[in-house]
């Protein structure tokens, strides 16, 4: 009986052990493969390729993603939390809602500089043509759009800005639009026609904050 309890002692310590393991395991694997999407693309980001980078074994990455669908989906949306978490700490830095909600188009074209960035669009790339990446991504995608929504509507409404809704598209509109203009860069960053055009982007943002802003 004695030794049976002290079993069950030792299996209880040593659980959260292999928990953290698996969890450092997990976010390794996930960093490389959002470093792989990075450098080499969708098609060049196999579970080989990631267990090359990293040195983890096949069976210490299957048994975090059984399948390579599963290594990209995740992280694709690693990559989506990472872009998140560095919109929300930059705008955090901000006391006065007004300047914050000023900044956010900045901010933005700073989160598409990330690695995580061209990740996250190597992905939307891909699913155009692959049915079942698109079926496995639409979902997480879904409520990442509906956590910044509610992010810019919180902005918007601590600004005293009367038309949310207006807000929440504007913020959609220059999103998209910054996407394109990091896809247009990738290949040739010193364009100098896209570079007008994100400034022009610029200047309609903040035209759009002197409306909707209230005055004093």
């Amino acid at each position: 009986m004695t030794d049976s309890g002290d079993r069950q002692d030792a299996d209880a310590r040593t659980a959260p052990r292999r928990n953290r393991r698996g969890e450092r395991t997990r976010k390794t694997l996930l960093d490389a493969t959002v470093k792989s999407l990075h450098q080499r693309g969708y098609g060049g980001t196999t579970v080989e390729a990631v267990m090359n980078d990293t040195g983890i074994s096949r069976g210490s990455v299957l048994n975090q993603f059984p399948t390579r669908l599963d290594l990209i989906i995740a992280a694709a949306e690693h990559g989506m939390s990472e872009m998140i978490g560095h919109t929300s700490g930059e705008l955090e830095t901000y006391d006065d809602a007004a300047a914050c909600y000023r900044a956010f188009c900045d901010i933005t074209w700073r989160s598409y500089q990330l690695p995580a960035a061209s990740a996250v669009t190597e992905t939307l790339l891909a699913a155009r043509w692959d049915k079942e990446l698109a079926a496995a991504f639409r979902p997480i995608a879904e409520r990442v759009e509906t956590e910044i929504d509610g992010l810019v509507a919180r902005i918007a409404t601590q600004s005293g800005i009367a038309d949310i809704d207006g807000s929440i598209v504007h913020a959609r509109i220059l999103i998209l639009s910054l996407r394109g203009i990091t896809l247009e860069l990738a290949y040739d960053p010193g364009r100098p026609l896209i570079l007008r055009a994100l400034e022009r982007i610029r200047a309609e943002h903040a035209a759009h904050c002197d409306t909707v802003l209230p005055v004093g």
